[in-house]
């Protein structure tokens, strides 16, 4: 218990908040930020993909 209330009292617990709620009011932004993680998902994906595929050539 006292672990979250210190939690709760940081700096990075406020400014992760602060983000959440600027997020949360600005739902383009979300849906943008959604789209540029699953196009780098994606990205990432298919480079280890290529190097499995290269393995022992």
């Amino acid at each position: 218990m006292f672990l979250i209330q210190e939690e709760k009292s940081s700096t990075a617990y406020k400014a992760g908040y602060e983000v959440g709620q600027w997020i949360a009011h600005n739902p383009i932004l979300a849906v943008f930020i959604g789209a540029v993680v699953s196009v780098g998902f994606v990205w990432i994906l298919t480079k280890v993909v290529k190097q499995i595929r290269t393995f022992g050539e």
